[in-house]
């Protein structure tokens, strides 16, 4: 992009084809400053230019048309559907019990979840209605690198840290005290040995030993396969951010010019001081009664949203395959080059403008709201723009579980990668929690956070009955005694 700036003129902002196929090549000149008016002049002739000395060089009549072909202008970015199809979603399936329960649960506890209405279920479904070997194929690959588990399994302390999110606890030690209070661990009837029950350092030590791309890689997974059983329909999209404190002081040391974690960046926000940590670009899929995240890209705290949405938006664009028609952000990350990134990926950029663009055609649509009108499409009524623009604050009601019910404002560790694991396993909980209630046939529970959060074995009297059946002892319900009852009575 080449960007001549004036101060009384307006300025020109001129798209080349690299911009459109990943290539960064901008090109800045103040033609206030001397040595940028020379080298401008030198390179782009097409400058025009008004003497003020001598004589008034002669007008010259100008054939060209008044407005100049882009080549956004044959791209076509109007959405495929119009008027309020474009808003308008398909409710969520209901499955049946042979679809995803049948060999899963019991019928008579399918039906407890189907038809009881404030049952909300238990927290053990995650594991049973989603498939987790993508875990077991990586410790595989990890330990053939020499990576050291201490005979631990991933997915036994991933779902341990996420009951450990899902309770709100702040750090690792949550758990570990909470087991002080249980005679018998609260996951044995998922982990691989129900007697398996980690400490604050057993967490610790196997998430330092996971990447954190391959965290991100499973929640994309999810995602694709929200998409599949149409929770999430590719459609709109909301960008946003979210401020994550890190596990540090919010000033240096005395002598050291970085922070104690030296990858985070102190936020600053509206005028208002966050502290030090770190500030990821969101993208949530919007389907009317239902939002959910879909990517995101980390950055530190000080990070600069024109910046990090266009980044953010470059990934995004390289991932995923399906097509989507809008984009919906706040005025944080309104430029120019951003509307035309948006527009030339075929989405149309409802991003709300600032007030003080003086060579923008900007127009207030409603009081203090302002956009550019160069990016309304034709036919569009404001009423209607409006309508469209009145989804943004569902990411922000998205993100605020994160801290509201997560409790997951501050970090309990430090890093750039940190705070990619721990963004990607909330977004993890929450498809999950979004997948079973879908599978369950209980979509009203898809958009729960409260919901699956009780355990199947509060008891842990029940307890006993799992372990006489492992042992070999037939108790008078189990399917063996079934088996043989049905056997005798037939004669079979």
């Amino acid at each position: 992009m080449i960007i001549i700036l004036y101060k009384i003129k307006p300025s020109i902002y001129q798209t080349q084809l690299t911009d459109f196929i990943g290539l960064k090549s901008i090109e800045k000149y103040y033609m206030n400053v001397p040595k940028d008016y020379r080298i401008a002049r030198k390179k782009f002739r097409w400058i025009s230019i008004h003497p003020t000395w001598g004589k008034r060089a002669p007008s010259i009549v100008c054939f060209l048309p008044r407005s100049q072909k882009k080549i956004q202008d044959f791209i076509d970015w109007l959405p495929k559907l119009k008027d309020k199809y474009l808003y308008r979603f398909p409710r969520v399936k209901i499955p049946r019990f042979k679809d995803f329960g049948k060999g899963v649960i019991s019928k008579m506890e399918w039906d407890m979840h189907r038809y009881l209405k404030e049952f909300n279920g238990f927290f053990e479904n995650l594991f049973e209605f989603n498939d987790f070997s993508f875990f077991q194929d990586l410790q595989g690959i990890l330990e053939n690198q020499s990576v050291a588990f201490k005979d631990m399994f991933i997915e036994d302390l991933l779902a341990y840290e996420m009951l450990r999110i899902n309770l709100g606890f702040k750090d690792y030690s949550g758990i570990e005290r909470m087991g002080r209070f249980l005679s018998y661990p609260p996951l044995f009837s998922i982990t691989h040995d129900p007697k398996f029950f980690p400490n604050a350092q057993d967490i610790s030590y196997v998430l330092t030993r996971i990447p954190p791309e391959a965290l991100f890689e499973f929640f994309q997974l999810l995602v694709k396969e929200c998409i599949d059983c149409g929770i999430i329909v590719p459609r709109i999209l909301i960008w946003d951010g979210q401020f994550i404190r890190s596990n540090c002081n919010n000033n240096k040391k005395k002598g050291h010019s970085n922070y104690t974690d030296p990858e985070a960046g102190y936020c600053r926000h509206n005028g208002v001081k966050k502290g030090v940590g770190y500030d990821p670009g969101i993208l949530y899929a919007h389907c009317f009664n239902r939002w959910f995240p879909i990517y995101f890209k980390m950055f530190a705290g000080n990070r600069n949203d024109i910046f990090a949405f266009r980044e953010t938006m470059e990934e995004f664009f390289t991932h995923t395959d399906y097509e989507w028609q809008v984009l919906i952000a706040d005025s944080g990350p309104y430029s120019l080059q951003n509307m035309e990134n948006i527009r030339f990926k075929g989405l149309i950029p409802i991003i709300r403008a600032r007030k003080n663009l003086k060579t923008h055609p900007v127009r207030e649509l409603k009081k203090g709201f302002f956009f550019n009108t160069d990016y309304i499409p034709e036919g569009w009524s404001d009423d209607y723009f409006l309508k469209i623009y009145s989804f943004r604050p569902m990411i922000e009601q998205g993100n605020s579980y994160n801290n509201t019910y997560y409790n997951a404002f501050r970090m309990n560790t430090r890093g750039m990668d940190a705070a990619i694991k721990l963004r990607s396993i909330i977004y993890i909980l929450e498809l999950l929690k979004a997948l079973t209630a879908y599978k369950l046939g209980r979509p009203n529970l898809i958009m729960k956070p409260s919901a699956f959060e009780s355990s199947r074995h509060s008891n842990f009297r029940q307890m006993l009955p799992y372990e006489a059946q492992k042992s070999g002892y037939l108790y008078f319900n189990s399917e063996e005694i079934l088996r043989r009852r049905i056997k005798n009575r037939y004669g079979l």
